[in-house]
């Protein structure tokens, strides 16, 4: 430490703290000079949604509110208990000073690294993904200061949020697998499925002076065979109600995607006969609707198979002769 260092220490200070970034959970208050000690007449500013703490061989000693104090022993009655004042110097207490944020942190993140096995009435056993944000805040910053900070160690915003959701993320797997719904049903029930994920979360950090203002689940995820199997059910259904409809939509897929491959049906003789017959069964599913249609309509329908890319100009071409000479 220089000269003006020295010199700048014995000038009485103005203790505050303003998390620019918005993130900071936990601040101890240091001096560039690395002389930490609490200067007696100095002012402590404790903003809106933050608290002050002052801990004194590890333990903790006072607690200030939003407001503005000055230090000296009056005001600070337990750590004078806890070390007798030594009047020859200018310091009132010997203790360490830390900013705690009690505002709502929102937007952190969780999710399961693994998939979920879940007992399921449609599927037997499935697995299951999920990811979600989740808020909180510091309600009690005393248990907070004991629990977190102290008993577990935990101290960096980063390692406090990543123990949260973690935490979150096991009661997910907890409350999904003791839910009767089916993981066709979850979709449905991410609000109830939250609701329960965050009362259950909030009987467990009770102690710890955290609670969560909210749980949020985005996404829940099945493996992409399960969803496959899904899709074929999906289509199945559509098939069993309207048969017909199923198969003109799943045939104008099929004529489509080969009319774009590259040496495909649409580039030899047998992609315009192939646009020919669907063209014709187009027309002839309608009975005898189609066959009051007028030209204009029947070009039209023509025009849109066309712009689909489901016939080649070529196919359009010939059909729409036929059609006008008919």
């Amino acid at each position: 430490m220089d000269f003006w260092d020295i010199v700048k220490d014995q000038f009485l200070d103005v203790i505050e703290y303003e998390d620019k970034s918005n993130r900071l959970i936990v601040m101890k208050f240091r001096r560039e000079s690395g002389n930490d000690e609490l200067k007696q007449g100095s002012k402590v500013i404790v903003r809106e949604s933050q608290c002050a703490v002052f801990l004194k061989g590890g333990q903790l000693a006072d607690i200030l509110p939003p407001g503005t104090y000055e230090l000296n022993t009056d005001n600070f009655p337990v750590l004078t208990k806890l070390k007798a004042f030594p009047y020859l110097f200018v310091s009132p207490v010997i203790a360490d000073l830390y900013f705690v944020s009690t505002r709502q942190f929102i937007d952190n993140r969780w999710g399961t690294k693994n998939p979920i096995m879940k007992r399921d009435k449609d599927f037997n056993m499935v697995r299951i993904r999920a990811f979600g944000k989740f808020a909180f805040r510091i309600t009690d910053v005393a248990y907070f200061m004991k629990e977190i900070f102290g008993t577990k160690g935990i101290v960096m915003t980063y390692d406090i949020v990543e123990y949260l959701s973690s935490m979150v993320t096991e009661v997910f797997s907890t409350t999904v697998g003791e839910t009767e719904m089916s993981v066709l049903e979850l979709a449905a029930g991410y609000r109830i499925l939250s609701s329960a994920m965050q009362e259950r979360l909030n009987g467990q950090v009770r102690m710890t002076g955290i609670q969560f203002s909210d749980v949020i689940i985005e996404n829940i995820s099945l493996p992409e065979d399960v969803e496959r199997m899904i899709d074929e059910q999906s289509g199945i259904g559509i098939a069993k109600s309207d048969m017909e409809s199923f198969m003109k939509y799943q045939t104008a897929r099929a004529m489509r995607d080969a009319a774009k491959q590259k040496g495909g049906l649409a580039g030899l003789g047998a992609g315009m006969a192939l646009g020919n017959t669907m063209a014709q069964n187009v027309q002839k599913s309608s009975g005898a609707d189609n066959q009051s249609k007028s030209r204009a309509e029947q070009l039209r329908e023509l025009k849109a198979l066309l712009d689909e890319e489901i016939l080649t100009q070529d196919e359009f071409d010939e059909e729409k002769k036929r059609i006008l000479r008919s």
